[in-house]
C-alpha cells in the first residue's frame, strides 16, 4: 500500500481497497420450508382421499401462498405445479371452470404430464406460444426458467402463457426469484434483477488476479468508472488503470527513499561580526593618525606645521 499511495501522490490519484463485503442474495435452498411444504401437500392428497376437498383446500392454499412468498427455493416450480394439479382435483367435481384454469396454469409451469393410476386432466385446448424480450438482466445474469437454466445473456424466450417460475443467477449466487402471471398480450418479460453496486466486490469478483496472467481478458459489463490492478514485481508494485471493462498496460512503479533531513552547513566565526567592523574601524582610525602625524597636524606648537581644525559639515560638499 506504501507504494500505491506514493503513485497517487505523484500522479494526483487516490486509491481505495474494495470492499471485502460481498452481497448475500437470496439463500438458495431451505431444507425445513421445503419438508413442511411436502408434508402439506401430502396431507392434501390424503384428505382428498378421504373426500376432505375443504380442508385439502385450505392446505392447497397455503401451500402456494408460502411458495409465492419463497420463490427462491430449487423445487419453487415443481411443488407449484403439484399444488396446483391437487387444487384443480378438489375443485373438478364441484367447478369444472375453476378446474380448466388451474389445470392450465400448471401446464403452463411444468408442461403435458403423464397421468397417474386414477388421476385424470381435464382436455385442454393447445395455447399459442408467444416470444418474449426479457428485459432486466445484466450482462453475466443466468437466467433459470421453470427449473431448466437457460445461456448467460438470453435476450428471448418463447413460453406458454400463464405461470412462470424464474430465478437468475450472478457468479453462482442467487440473485432474484419470483413466479410471474403471462399473458398472451404480452411482449416482453421484465425482471426487476437488482443490479450490482459499482465499484462493489460483486461488481469486480470475475476479475483476474493481476499476477496470474496479464493477458486475461477483462470481463465484460463492469459498472465501475475508475479502478486498477495491481501486483507486485521486484521491489516495487505493477499498475493497470482501468474504466469499466477497458484497462491499460501494467506499468512498474517503485517508491522513492526519502532523505534524511540535515540542516546547512554555517561557518563558525572566532569573533562576532561587530567585532570585526570595530577593528576595522579602529584600524582606519590608527593609519589616518599616522598619516595625519606624519603631516604634523598635531603639533601646535611648530610653527611652520599646518593645522587641521574640524569646523563642522559643509552641507554644499554632499552630492548624491
Amino acid at each position: 500500500m506504501a507504494d500505491l499511495r506514493d503513485l497517487g501522490a505523484a500522479r494526483g490519484l487516490s486509491f481505495v481497497p474494495v470492499s471485502a463485503t460481498r452481497p448475500l442474495g437470496l439463500p438458495a435452498n431451505d431444507a425445513a420450508l421445503v419438508d413442511v411444504l411436502e408434508a402439506e401437500l401430502e396431507q392434501a392428497r390424503t384428505a382428498l382421499s378421504a373426500l376432505e376437498e375443504a380442508n385439502a383446500s385450505t392446505r392447497l392454499h397455503q401451500v402456494e401462498a408460502d411458495l409465492l412468498a419463497h420463490p427462491h427455493l430449487p423445487q419453487a416450480s415443481f411443488l407449484m405445479a403439484e399444488c396446483l394439479a391437487l387444487q384443480a382435483q378438489a375443485a373438478r367435481d364441484t367447478n369444472t371452470a375453476q378446474a380448466a384454469a388451474l389445470d392450465a396454469r400448471r401446464l403452463a409451469l411444468e408442461g403435458p404430464r403423464a397421468s397417474a393410476f386414477g388421476e385424470t386432466f381435464a382436455t385442454l385446448p393447445a395455447l399459442a406460444s408467444i416470444t418474449l424480450d426479457v428485459q432486466g438482466l445484466g450482462a453475466r445474469d443466468e437466467l433459470e426458467l421453470d427449473g431448466v437454466r437457460l445461456a448467460v445473456g438470453v435476450k428471448r424466450v418463447t413460453l406458454v402463457p400463464g405461470l412462470h417460475h424464474a430465478r437468475v443467477w450472478r457468479a453462482e449466487r442467487l440473485v432474484f426469484a419470483t413466479f410471474s402471471q403471462l399473458s398472451p398480450e404480452q411482449t416482453a418479460y421484465t425482471l426487476d434483477v437488482p443490479q450490482a453496486a459499482p465499484c462493489s466486490a460483486e461488481d469486480l469478483e470475475r476479475v483476474a488476479r493481476a499476477d496470474d496472467d496479464e493477458r486475461s481478458a477483462v470481463p465484460a459489463g463492469i459498472a465501475c468508472e475508475h479502478w486498477a490492478r495491481v501486483r507486485e514485481e521486484g521491489p516495487g508494485i505493477a499498475v493497470s488503470l482501468c474504466a469499466h471493462s477497458q484497462c491499460g498496460p501494467f506499468l512498474r512503479w517503485q517508491r522513492r527513499a526519502v532523505a534524511p533531513f540535515a540542516p546547512i552547513a554555517v561557518e563558525r566565526r572566532r569573533f562576532p561580526a561587530w567585532a570585526g567592523f570595530a577593528l576595522a574601524g579602529a584600524s582606519a582610525l590608527v593609519a589616518s593618525g599616522v598619516v595625519l602625524w606624519q603631516a604634523g597636524a598635531f603639533e601646535r606648537g611648530r610653527p611652520a606645521a599646518a593645522n587641521w581644525e574640524f569646523g563642522g559639515l559643509n552641507p554644499q560638499g554632499l552630492r548624491f
